[in-house]
């Protein structure tokens, strides 16, 4: 074979190769194009790391910042709530030194319950003892709450140390930065998880008297008219407060 024709050929095919390479993206390319994306750390390592914050830069001066909202949450919590006195003072009955919760055991409304279980296993969670009231149980503590509001109060209710702290959003919000834990400092706590062998932890146990049913039979022999009477020992559910744990 002719080695001119060799030597057309090798030309040939680098000429081909040298086309492709011009059409790979270089970073010149990139550059001008406004496509390359840097990573540039404004603070040395051990800062960024510490602070968990970082920065995203574009060549064109574009800057794209991610800031920690945790941190800013919890600076203005601490200037927001100091500490237990700066919230209101309401206190329930015999809740002057211990924590009162204020419940609903009924499903009708599922955003309440739910509200209701969240923060009691938020208090579980840190086993302290706790009384908790169920106002759909017992007629009292929902005419206690609303008297101690001041109108009508949807559960659920926490009360720390005779210190009204908020439903839900509020107690959530405080555990979420840290301060329900050091609002709870202090409090009794208890070893054992198993429930209440009198009630399961409702804290009301069928009375024994009337078997749930608010009526007895009367011993009044004048008053033959009515047989059976009102039950003096439990409130309008049949249910009184339980002896072994209440």
């Amino acid at each position: 074979m002719p080695s001119n024709f060799l030597d057309t050929r090798g030309i040939m095919v680098r000429g081909r190769f040298v086309r492709k390479l011009k059409l790979l993206p270089t970073i010149t390319n990139l550059k001008k194009q406004g496509l390359l994306l840097q990573k540039r750390f404004t603070t040395p390592y051990h800062d960024y790391k510490e602070n968990n914050l970082s920065e995203l830069v574009l060549e064109d001066g574009n800057h794209f910042e991610e800031e920690e909202k945790l941190s800013d949450k919890m600076a203005s919590c601490n200037n927001q709530y100091p500490s237990l006195s700066d919230f209101k003072e309401l206190c329930p009955p015999g809740g002057n030194h211990s924590i009162v919760l204020y419940t609903t055991s009924l499903r009708g409304i599922r955003k309440t319950f739910r509200d209701c279980n969240t923060i009691r296993f938020l208090l579980r969670s840190f086993k302290i003892m706790y009384h908790e009231r169920d106002v759909s149980l017992h007629l009292e503590f929902r005419e206690e709450l609303w008297k101690i509001l001041g109108g009508k109060a949807i559960p659920p209710k926490l009360f720390i140390n005779g210190r009204y702290i908020g439903g839900a959003d509020e107690v959530v919000g405080l555990h979420e930065t840290g301060w329900l834990g050091k609002f709870l400092e202090g409090t009794p706590t208890h070893s054992s998880d198993s429930p209440c062998t009198g009630c399961a932890n409702i804290g009301f146990a069928i009375c024994s008297n009337c078997c749930g049913s608010c009526k007895v039979f009367s011993d009044n022999r004048d008053n033959n008219d009515q047989c059976f009477v009102r039950c003096p020992d439990c409130n309008e559910n049949g249910l009184v407060k339980c002896p072994v744990c209440c």
